[in-house]
């Protein structure tokens, strides 16, 4: 029977599994770094996009506050010209009954009574002038409570001009005004002259007319 030498081969086997192994292991080794890697560039990518997103997102209400803040000022500048439109309503429908207050007081007046001063305050009115005497104003005061824009006509003083006993005779013919008092009178603007808005009641008007002696 021959004798058979299995030491050789067995060493052969041996070192060829160990090369395997070696080799296995390597090529593990480098697919793990490998998706390691790749792993680390797909998280960085993402890292960059996110942070990309967040720049934009910060930028983005950067301009939205900028926005916010110049559609406040727009608002502000609405407010503004939306509270100057209902002023000038509101004097634009005033000025209608100032035009037919006036009227009516160059109406009621009588020949020989002449105004100085006309003012209204909301509405009140203070008149002043000078009169023949004080029948000429009683005579004003019914023709302006018989007015349909005018109430609660009240004389509050009439003055009358003193004659100067020991004046100088001159060649000048005197104006028969300079004999006139002088009066004053308030009276209340009457309810058809109202306003009828809220916004019309707050626009009060002050005015003066100067008449010429």
């Amino acid at each position: 029977m021959a004798r058979i030498n299995l030491l050789p081969w067995r060493d052969e086997l041996r070192e060829k599994r160990k090369k395997e192994f070696i080799t296995i292991c390597i090529g593990v080794a480098l697919i793990g770094a490998l998706a390691v890697a790749l792993a680390w560039f797909y998280y960085d990518h993402k890292l960059e996009d996110q942070e990309q997103a967040n720049q934009l997102i910060t930028s983005t209400n950067q301009n939205l506050d900028v926005q916010l803040k110049s559609l406040e000022g727009l608002e502000a500048q609405r407010n503004a010209i939306v509270e100057r439109m209902k002023l000038i309503q509101g004097l634009q429908g005033q000025r209608p009954i100032a035009v037919r207050l006036i009227d009516e007081m160059v109406r009621v007046t009588p020949s020989n009574l002449y105004i100085t001063k006309f003012v209204r305050t909301g509405d009140k009115f203070t008149i002043e002038g000078k009169a023949e005497s004080p029948n000429t104003v009683a005579e004003f005061l019914r023709s302006l409570e018989a007015s349909a824009w005018y109430r609660n006509a009240f004389m509050n003083s009439f003055l009358a001009v003193e004659e100067k006993k020991d004046k100088a005779p001159s060649s000048v013919v005197p104006r028969v005004e300079e004999g006139y008092g002088s009066f004053v009178i308030t009276a209340d603007l009457d309810e058809i002259a109202q306003p009828t808005t809220p916004e019309a009641a707050q626009n009060t008007a002050n005015s003066t007319v100067g008449a010429a002696q």
